[in-house]
C-alpha cells in the first residue's frame, strides 16, 4: 500500500480495506477507527475485547501497552482511557504526562481539551502543561488560533491561545470562526458575528449554518428557508414559511385561556392538593367532579399536571404553582389573572394618549396582603433571574451598596450572600420594608431625598416602572446618594434598536406602571439629563443586561 494512500473502515467495522476494497491485513476486532499519519506510517485505535490499542497496516499493535479506551493520532498525540484515567500518549505508547483528567480531546493545533476531577474545562500544549489559568464550564478545539469557552453562568466568548478573550461579547451559543465569521445566539436567536463579537446583521434566526464563498442557509422562526449574503441581505427563498399563521394568530388572540385556566386552578388550591383523584380533589376543592375534570384536562394539556394511575400529579413545570417551590408563581397568576389583567384594558386609551391614572406601587402598599403577595411574585422573578449574574457584578470588598427599591429584600440577599465583605442596605416603601427580614433596612421613597451615601447603587428593573420624567429624577436621586467616583447599577431589559424583542412586555409597562422598556440609547439620554453617563453595559444570563452608570464629572 501506498504511504499516501488512506485506509478506509470495512462496512462492518472490524477491519480496514484498501482502495480496491481489499482486506489491509489478517485480524480481526470488535471496532476500529480511522487511520491517522504519524510520521511516515498510519496508525489506527482499536478494540478487542476489554482491550484497546493502536495497530499498524499490517493489524499488529505498535507498543505493549493495553487501555480500555483509545482514539486517533492528532499532533503526534493520542488520547486514551487507562484505569487511572485519560491521558495522551505518543506513538510508543508513553504517557506525555503524570496527570490524570476525567475527559481529554484531540490535539489541534498543538493545543487540546482536558476535563478534570473538578468538572471544569482548560487546554494543554504539547508538553501537558495547561497554556492559560482559567476554568470553564466547557471549551472547545482552537481552529485558527481561536477557540469557544462556556463560562459557569452558562454564556460563550472567544478566547487565543493564551486564554486571553478576543473580544468581551458573550452569547448563549456559540461556535469557532469559519471563512471570518462565526455562528452565535442571542436571546433573540441566531446570526453571525465578526471577530469584535458584533453581528454583521441585525435580523435573527431558528438557525443558521456558516458562510460557504459569501453565502449562509437561514431557517427563519416561521419555518422559512432562505439564503444570505454576508450583509444580511436575503439572496433567494428556498422554501416558504411552514407556519400556519391563521392558528397562530388565532391562538395568540385566546392566550387568556392559559392564563385563566392557571389562575382558576390557584384560586382553588388544586396544586397545593395534589397528588389526588377526581373524586379527593371535587371534596377538598369544593368543585363539581365533571367540571373540575375539564379543568384538570386543560391542565394536562399545559403540561402542568399528569396522571398517574387515577391521580393526578404535579409536573416539574407545573411545581412553580405551588406555594412551597422557591420560586413560586402563585403570587404571579393571581396578579396576572385579576388586577394586572384589568390595566390592559385601558390599553387603547393609553395609546390615545390619555395618562395613567393610578400608581399600582401607592395600591398595593395599601394592603398588607397584597404587599405580601406581590412582592413574593417580585421575589420569584428575582431568584430566577439575577441569580447567575451575580458573579459578573464587578462589586468590590468593602463598597456600601444600595438595592434601592429592592422590595422585600431578594436581591440584596443574594448579593449579601455573594459579596460577604461588601455592606448591603435595602430601601423601599413603609409597607413593603415592614415585611422584610433584611436585616440593613430602611424606608425610602424613590422621589425624595434618599439617606445615606453609596458606592454602588443597585436599581434592578426600578426605571422600567416609570416614564421618562420620573426615571430622570430617579437617577437624580441616586446620583446625589453616589459617593465620589460611585456609580449606579441598572439592571434592565434593553431593547433592540432595530428588532421588536421586548415590545410585548414594554406594553405591559405601559398598561400597568405607565413606565416602558428602553433601548440603550434612550436609556443614554435619560442619563444624561441627570448629569450622568454610561460607562459599561455587560450582558448578563438573563432577560436583563447590566447598565453601570458614573457621573459626567468623574474620568476616572
Amino acid at each position: 500500500m501506498s504511504i499516501l494512500e488512506k485506509p478506509i473502515i470495512s462496512d462492518c467495522g472490524r477491519f480496514h480495506i484498501e482502495a480496491d476494497g481489499s482486506p489491509l491485513y489478517t485480524p480481526r476486532f470488535d471496532e476500529v477507527l480511522a487511520f491517522h499519519k504519524v510520521g511516515k506510517r498510519w496508525i489506527a485505535p482499536v478494540k478487542l475485547g476489554a482491550e484497546a490499542f493502536h495497530i499498524d497496516t499490517d493489524g499488529l499493535p505498535i507498543y505493549g501497552q493495553r487501555f480500555y479506551r483509545c482514539f486517533g493520532f492528532y499532533n503526534d498525540l493520542a488520547a486514551v482511557v487507562g484505569e487511572d484515567g485519560w491521558y495522551h500518549i505518543d506513538e510508543s505508547g508513553s504517557a506525555l504526562y503524570s496527570q490524570r483528567y476525567e475527559f481529554s480531546g484531540n490535539y489541534q493545533e498543538k493545543v487540546c481539551v482536558v476535563m478534570d476531577s473538578d468538572g471544569l474545562y482548560f487546554h494543554l500544549n504539547v508538553i501537558g502543561e495547561p497554556v492559560y489559568d482559567s476554568r470553564w464550564r466547557y471549551c472547545g478545539d482552537f481552529r485558527d488560533g481561536v477557540a469557544v469557552v462556556q463560562a459557569g453562568n452558562g454564556l460563550s466568548t472567544h478566547i487565543l491561545p493564551d486564554g486571553s478573550l478576543l473580544h468581551d461579547i458573550w452569547f448563549s451559543d456559540l461556535d469557532v470562526f469559519h471563512k471570518g465569521y462565526a455562528r452565535a445566539k442571542t436571546l433573540q436567536g441566531w446570526c453571525h458575528v465578526d471577530k469584535q463579537g458584533n453581528a454583521i446583521y441585525s435580523e435573527r434566526y431558528a438557525s443558521v449554518e456558516p458562510f460557504y464563498n459569501g453565502f449562509a442557509r437561514c431557517e427563519t422562526d416561521d419555518g422559512a428557508l432562505l439564503i444570505i449574503d454576508e450583509s444580511g441581505h436575503v439572496a433567494r427563498q428556498l422554501r416558504e414559511p411552514t407556519s400556519d399563521t391563521f392558528s397562530e394568530l388565532s391562538a395568540e388572540m385566546v392566550g387568556y385561556w392559559k392564563t385563566y385556566t392557571i389562575y382558576t386552578s390557584v384560586k382553588l388550591g388544586v396544586f397545593e392538593r395534589l397528588p389526588a383523584s377526581i373524586e379527593q380533589l371535587s371534596l377538598s376543592c369544593q368543585c363539581k367532579s365533571q367540571r373540575l375534570k375539564r379543568l384538570m384536562r386543560g391542565l394536562t394539556e399545559l403540561g402542568l399536571v399528569y396522571l398517574k394511575g387515577n391521580r393526578y400529579v404535579v409536573s416539574n413545570k407545573g411545581s412553580y404553582l405551588c406555594l412551597s417551590h422557591e420560586k413560586t408563581l402563585v403570587d404571579a397568576s393571581i396578579e396576572y389573572g385579576e388586577d394586572l389583567l384589568q390595566r390592559w384594558k385601558s390599553l387603547p386609551e393609553l395609546i390615545q394618549g390619555k395618562r395613567q391614572e393610578s400608581d399600582i406601587f401607592s395600591v398595593v402598599a395599601t394592603n398588607p396582603e397584597r404587599v405580601r403577595s406581590h412582592h413574593r411574585m417580585l421575589a420569584s422573578y428575582a431568584l430566577h433571574d439575577y441569580s447567575a449574574a451575580l458573579p459578573l457584578l464587578p462589586i468590590e470588598p468593602g463598597q456600601r451598596v444600595l438595592d434601592a427599591a429592592g422590595g422585600t429584600g431578594t436581591l440584596a440577599t443574594l448579593l449579601q450572600d455573594h459579596f460577604p465583605d461588601t455592606r448591603i442596605f435595602l430601601g423601599d416603601l413603609a409597607p413593603v420594608i415592614a415585611q422584610s427580614s433584611f436585616p440593613a433596612k430602611f424606608v425610602m421613597d424613590l422621589f425624595s431625598e434618599w439617606p445615606g451615601v453609596y458606592d454602588v447603587i443597585v436599581l434592578a428593573r426600578v426605571l422600567h416602572d416609570w416614564a421618562d420624567t420620573d426615571a430622570i429624577s430617579i437617577l437624580h436621586n441616586s446620583k446625589q446618594a453616589l459617593s465620589p467616583n460611585g456609580e449606579i447599577y441598572l439592571l434592565e431589559m434593553l431593547l433592540s434598536e432595530n428588532e421588536s424583542s421586548g415590545a410585548l412586555c414594554d406594553l405591559h409597562l405601559l398598561s400597568v406602571t405607565g413606565g416602558q422598556e428602553r433601548t440603550l440609547s434612550e436609556l443614554g439620554v435619560l442619563a444624561c439629563q441627570a448629569e450622568l453617563q454610561i460607562k459599561q453595559v455587560i450582558e448578563l444570563p438573563s432577560l436583563v443586561s447590566l447598565v453601570i452608570l458614573k457621573g459626567i464629572e468623574n474620568h476616572a
